[in-house]
């Protein structure tokens, strides 16, 4: 996992947190129910009683007894749920809260950690590397159409503006059916069309929903991180925890494919990432300013072929979008 002691000891503190506030809110929601309707209090008090007597009735192999106290049980419950919805309440408006259903706020589901807890060391790195904050505005609710022209430009059979419309629709969907389908994308075009604000923006949508996202620029991901896991670089250990991850992770996004130095060592490493996330039914958005004639000669033809064939291509075109928001905010 991507976490030392210290930031293991951040993130249980977090559950711990949860914890206290849930019961904290679920002893609140008792004391208000109590008062308001004091036969459910009575309910609770007799199914606690009548559980320990079920306890020591098993303790003594009597098997009648139990199916009585349970059935009994059972129908109080029913009673419950019928107050409670009568008064206006939800019928689970006394069951215990979770943060997370799934792992009952202990991080733990089995023998393997929760979802939200591998998320949680994602989370942590972004905050540290600051892109927590740019996904606050680089989200789909600050994506602008507008700045995308709707005039034909000569070149592609439709405006920059249904272009752009129809990738933002189909990335929205790769999103929707993230958990049933997977699959790759690749985004190319030149640089400042929004390729890499859309890649955050599926970025925001996946943490959101509890799915492991890792970021990478194609410089730091092959010149930093897999230069210190496999070459031991500069022996920084964090970088060799990342590298494992970018084969487990939901996601895995690379940006700006192309800028890195590429030799040998760099196209090996990039096959091998994508060749097994691949096989894994591990999903990656890759974005590069190159066209798909240069992609193809800058990496072998195990790479450029696996990727035509695995992966969605969307061509972006257009002004350069990056000024327009530049000249945008200038004149606010």
């Amino acid at each position: 996992m991507l976490f030392n002691d210290a930031q293991y000891d951040e993130i249980m503190q977090v559950y711990y947190e949860h914890q206290r506030e849930n019961h904290a809110e679920e002893d609140r929601r008792k004391a208000l129910i109590y008062k308001k309707i004091p036969r459910i209090a009575e309910i609770d008090d007799t199914i606690a009683t009548s559980s320990i007597g079920a306890a020591r009735a098993r303790l003594k192999g009597i098997s009648d007894s139990i199916n009585e106290v349970m059935e009994k049980n059972h129908l109080l419950i029913l009673e419950k749920e019928k107050l409670l919805s009568e008064n206006g309440y939800p019928e689970n408006y006394l069951k215990p809260i979770f943060t997370c259903p799934l792992c009952q706020d202990t991080g733990i589901v089995g023998n393997d950690y929760c979802s939200c807890f591998k998320q949680a060391t994602i989370t942590m790195l972004y905050r540290q590397s600051t892109l927590e904050n740019i996904l606050e505005k680089e989200n789909f609710d600050y994506f602008n159409l507008s700045f995308y022209p709707n005039e034909p430009d000569g070149v592609h059979p439709y405006t920059p503006y249904d272009n752009m419309r129809n990738i933002l629709d189909k990335t929205k969907q790769f999103v929707e059916r993230f958990d049933e389908q997977g699959g790759n994308i690749l985004f190319y075009g030149e640089t400042g069309l929004g390729k890499t604000f859309l890649s955050n923006c599926i970025a925001k949508a996946l943490l959101d929903t509890r799915h492991t996202v890792l970021y990478q620029t194609s410089i730091h991901l092959f010149e930093e991180v897999c230069s210190d896991a496999v070459m031991h670089k500069n022996d920084n250990s964090k970088n060799r925890e990342i590298y494992d991850y970018l084969y487990r992770c939901d996601l895995l996004i690379i940006d700006d494919l192309g800028t890195e130095f590429t030799n040998s060592f760099v196209s090996s490493e990039l096959y091998d990432i994508l060749n097994t996330r691949m096989r894994e039914k591990k999903s990656t958005v890759i974005s590069t300013n190159l066209n798909l004639k240069e992609l193809t000669e800058r990496y072998s033809d195990r790479i450029s072929t696996r990727i035509f064939a695995e992966y969605k291509v969307y061509n972006f075109y257009g002004k350069n979008i990056r000024l327009a928001k530049r000249r945008t905010a200038i004149n606010e």
